[in-house]
């Protein structure tokens, strides 16, 4: 048997197995029968679509507490029941990829709805020692959901779907989306009210995760992990002298990465790490508590 065959003998007898699981995964997993259900792929996108369908639908992520969806791989029990959903709404995190080919072959019926339509992508891009670099490496920055106007459009997109696949509720869903809308805007004045006197600062992140927040706002993130590295002797020596001309004193981590290098940036810096959560489910109060953080750090 040549390479290529056994090759697809392996394909096949993972897609054979997972099948299996479609048929007798654990109960205590599977969704209400009663209810429509949808699958996302990470935390703010089931915190927006909650607060769309309520009760209606059942909500359940892909990615958990504590997770990265860098390095997230989907389960055989998540995969068992995406055969039995009505929805999976993307938002082109890394693991995606991946996924989307394994729905293709277990539930090619699927409604798979790219929550990013509409949004202009940015490049991740870095800024070290006063000089702007743009690293465009076939991948633009997924972040969306963090500026309250770029996650309006993905509520929207939201509501498309499930108006069109539960027209005898669509009023309800109308009505709770122009709910959400309405926090949406509210937050997104507050915060630009908020941090209007330090437009053109910069503030010092572990992961480039703020770059759609920073636009919305006249702001400017600098990474200290280097192209999805961190960085080298030379590359952090040099981030830290631009935070002592910068007058930094807070470096902002992110729950799901590493500490250390950050740490050490800030004991150089005499300053101190403060942890953000770019994947928390609630966004408006999430991007409340982002604003204030950032609003600290840059206070004199």
């Amino acid at each position: 048997m040549d390479k290529t065959s056994i090759s697809a003998m392996k394909g096949m007898i993972s897609i054979l197995a997972t099948l299996l699981l479609l048929s007798c995964s654990d109960t205590q997993q599977s969704t209400d029968p009663g209810k429509p259900s949808a699958f996302v792929s990470i935390p703010p996108q089931a915190g927006l679509l909650k607060a769309i369908v309520q009760n209606r639908m059942t909500v359940e992520v892909m990615v958990g507490e504590g997770q990265s969806p860098h390095s997230f791989e989907s389960t055989a029990q998540q995969l068992a029941r995406l055969g039995n959903a009505d929805h999976f709404f993307s938002i082109s995190v890394p693991f995606e990829k991946a996924l989307l080919g394994k729905i293709k072959q277990l539930n090619p019926e699927l409604p798979c709805v790219d929550t990013r339509n509409g949004i202009v992508l940015r490049s991740i891009s870095h800024k070290h020692h006063g000089v702007h670099c743009d690293h465009d490496h076939g991948a633009s920055d997924p972040h969306v959901w963090l500026s309250p106007k770029l996650a309006a459009v993905i509520a929207f997109n939201m509501l498309y779907a499930v108006e069109r696949s539960d027209p005898d509720n669509a009023a309800f869903y109308r009505q709770n989306y122009e709910n959400l809308i309405s926090k949406l805007d509210e937050l997104d004045e507050e915060i630009s009210n908020q941090l209007a006197p330090f437009q053109g600062s910069r503030f010092y992140v572990f992961h480039p995760s703020f770059g759609y927040f920073a636009d919305a706002y006249g702001l400017t993130q600098i990474p200290i992990e280097i192209d999805g590295k961190s960085p080298s002797p030379q590359q952090l020596a040099d981030l830290i002298e631009q935070a002592q001309v910068d007058g930094v004193k807070v470096i902002f981590v992110q729950k799901q990465f590493p500490l250390s290098s950050a740490k050490t940036v800030a004991k150089e810096i005499d300053g101190h790490v403060v942890q953000l959560d770019p994947l928390a489910e609630d966004v408006v109060a999430n991007l409340r508590q982002i604003a204030d953080s950032i609003e600290l750090a840059l206070k004199p």
